[in-house]
């Protein structure tokens, strides 16, 4: 495969659903755009969110021993 240009994938993606969040970190603003394509499997992607939450959780509960 070869590697597309921003062009190009603006052009592929024209048509997905685009959403943009502006957050503010440390007084500066930062705007995030996500495109969602539909190239994600959306049980893999809670089960790993899941999975990385408990672990965080299990090791700061493991911290205060």
């Amino acid at each position: 495969m070869k590697n597309k240009t921003l062009a190009e994938l603006n052009e592929q993606y024209k048509d997905c659903p685009i959403n943009s969040a502006t957050y503010e970190i440390d007084g500066k603003f930062y705007t995030v755009t996500a495109h969602f394509v539909g190239k994600k499997n959306l049980d893999e992607i809670i089960y790993r969110n899941a999975f990385e939450k408990a672990f965080a959780e299990t090791e700061k509960q493991a911290e205060k021993f």
